[in-house]
């Protein structure tokens, strides 16, 4: 019974959640509809169970986020009319050729990624209806596995309370109310420890390649911009890989690409439906570029956007509290030493896949505000609205860096017990 249960792991529910997604997107029927959530639903209820006494915290957080996610409607206008819509319309047409002929409002975009949405039409076929309750509980679902890689860093009390306040005061709500920007930042950090775990071995087997490639697939099936959180991971990979004598294992480049396949598959799919694509519809192609860069206006709202809201201040005080542990100050010389800590390989990783990306999302705000293709009736409506979402990986990696800054002061504080 034990070696069973040793293989019902996240993987496997990553897996599963997969496969509800192929069987719809493949076999073009809901039939499977009908028994994979339940299958789904028991894969998720095990590992649970299984890791109460190993890791407590992370069930506590998946137990509490259930209560609160079973317990209240969705009532935020992106995750009812865009993300959630998506799933009543998967679970309302019988074929993936009636989801994409939807001729209606332009919202929501038809050719968004439909991975978690199908998960959550799965739930409400489960139900025999749909509701604005249970289907958003396929955000709790797809939280587990990337909350328990996690795990693999997180030892200290401190850095479980830095998770805490990740989940319940920096996500808040999105994480459980079937917005996707969360769960996407979620996964962009367990992408990010899994690949520099791996990058240390000297040797990948068929297990670390497999759990590697559902990750790195699951962060561009959330959402697009997982492509460009996908992008800047491998260019700091092969960054920080150059700097030690270009070490690059190509197992890992291989999966990076493979792991595009569903991504560019949907997306062929969707052109070849003559579906427009929402990017070429927001960006402007750079006609915007050069006037928004130097609209005074524009630049101050955009830096209130970023900079002034809760979850950028708690995130970047964090991290600064954390930081300031490695630094110090000559008083009589004015002189600033950096601890030889900070230039350790995956905190170097972190912060060069957080700064890409920061610079990639600042392109695109500035390439799209106020573009001909994308008229809002409010001014920056985008800078004012959207950037403490869309923000949401840069504050999650900032956590991270917290993470392995206080792990370090705990390893090393123990290799110091163990001398003397």
């Amino acid at each position: 019974m034990n070696k069973f249960l040793n293989y019902i792991t996240s993987e496997l529910l990553l897996s599963l959640v997969f496969l509800n997604y192929i069987f719809y997107f493949i076999l073009d029927t809901k039939f499977f509809f009908a028994y994979f959530p339940f299958i789904i639903l028991l894969v998720f209820s095990i590992i649970l169970i299984n890791n109460v006494k190993i890791h407590f915290y992370i069930v506590l957080v998946i137990v509490i986020l259930s209560f609160i996610s079973l317990g209240s409607p969705v009532a935020d206008w992106d995750s009812r009319s865009i993300w959630l819509f998506n799933a009543k319309r998967i679970f309302y047409n019988l074929t993936l050729k009636e989801f994409s002929s939807y001729y209606g409002s332009e919202f929501p975009p038809v050719d968004y990624p439909i991975l978690v949405q199908t998960l959550s039409a799965s739930l409400a076929t489960l139900i025999g209806h749909w509701n604005e309750v249970f289907p958003k509980f396929s955000n709790v679902i797809m939280a587990l596995p990337a909350l328990f890689i996690f795990t693999n860093v997180i030892k200290s009390n401190l850095t479980k309370l830095f998770l805490f306040i990740l989940i319940f005061f920096i996500y808040e709500k999105r994480l459980i109310n079937g917005d996707m920007d969360a769960l996407l930042s979620l996964y962009a950090c367990a992408s990010l420890i899994l690949l520099i775990e791996y990058s240390n071995l000297k040797e990948l087997n068929i297990k670390h390649i497999t759990k590697l490639f559902l990750y790195l697939m699951t962060l561009t099936m959330i959402k697009i911009e997982g492509i460009g959180i996908l992008a800047c991971l491998l260019f700091s990979y092969i960054i920080i890989n150059y700097k030690d004598n270009f070490k690059v294992n190509y197992k890992i480049v291989l999966t990076f690409l493979v792991s595009l396949i569903p991504i560019i598959l949907w997306k062929f799919y969707i052109l070849d439906k003559n579906v427009v694509s929402s990017s070429s519809l927001m960006i402007s192609g750079g006609e915007r570029f050069l006037e928004n860069l130097v609209n005074f206006k524009f630049l101050i709202a955009l830096f209130k956007g970023i900079f002034l809201n809760k979850q950028m201040f708690i995130a970047i005080i964090i991290f600064l509290l954390s930081i300031s542990k490695y630094i110090s100050l000559n008083k009589k010389t004015i002189q600033i030493t950096l601890n030889k800590i900070l230039l350790k390989k995956r905190l170097l990783f972190t912060i060069i896949t957080l700064s890409t990306y920061f610079i990639l999302l600042l392109l695109i705000f500035i390439s799209s505000e106020g573009s001909l293709k994308n008229v809002q009736e409010i001014q920056f409506a985008m800078a004012k609205t959207a950037a403490d979402r869309l923000f949401l990986p840069v504050h999650s990696m900032l956590i991270l860096c917290a993470i392995y800054l206080n792990e370090e002061k705990k390893s090393n504080y123990e290799d110091k017990l163990k001398k003397n």
